[in-house]
């Protein structure tokens, strides 16, 4: 064992241990590495959230706040007119349809146009329409068909009726019954999506 003193500062060497030649550097004790040393990325262990996030949000984030406030405007007029949770929340779901796939329509149509540049006639509309459902629209049909005709209406409707002996109990509840559909929603869109790639690996 011997020591080395760097900048004034003393290192213990031990053969094979940490200091030594055979130490790993950014470790610690038990071996794990250590954030901030040479070879380790100090944000990986941030990374994939943040990846994530902002995957999410290019992809889907203008068209919830505008499949948001299509559903609320439905809820509000359905509730108003009728004064039956299940119509406003028949309603509210239309709505948020309207709302959440114009703007996701319009975007898929922008990217599309954009990847078939170097085509022209019926072959780039072709290649254009197929782009879309490949990389936007095949796996929100999957999670929408469960969504639109059960999950979404059950839940806003179920949480407003729920929580209306609460002082806006109805709109809590809208609101709480959007979150869990949502959730649903999310899930379903990313096992679909995902379910290709899983398949290749096994295989």
């Amino acid at each position: 064992m011997s020591e080395l003193v760097i900048d004034g500062a003393v290192a213990t060497l031990r053969p094979g241990g940490s200091g030594g030649p055979g130490a790993s550097a950014g470790a610690d004790a038990s071996g794990r590495p250590e954030t901030g040393w040479p070879g380790t990325s100090a944000g990986a262990g941030e990374a994939r959230p943040a990846g994530w996030w902002q995957a999410w949000r290019a992809r889907f984030g203008l068209a919830e706040v505008c499949g948001t406030l299509t559903a609320l405007a439905g809820f509000t007029v359905g509730y108003l007119q009728a004064g039956s949770l299940l119509a406003a929340a028949g309603l509210a779901t239309i709505c948020e349809a309207i709302g959440f796939y114009g703007c996701i329509g319009a975007k898929t149509a922008a990217a599309a146009r954009r990847a078939t540049t170097h085509l022209g006639g019926w072959r780039r509309l072709a290649t254009g329409a197929w782009h879309a459902v490949r990389e936007q629209l095949a796996s929100c049909a999957v999670a929408e068909i469960a969504d639109g005709f059960l999950i979404r209406p059950g839940c806003m409707a179920g949480a407003a009726w729920l929580l209306r002996p609460l002082p806006g109990g109805i709109w809590l509840g809208f609101l709480a019954g959007k979150a869990a559909a949502d959730v649903a929603w999310y899930t379903l869109e990313a096992s679909v999506r995902r379910a290709p790639a899983v398949r290749i690996s096994r295989s």
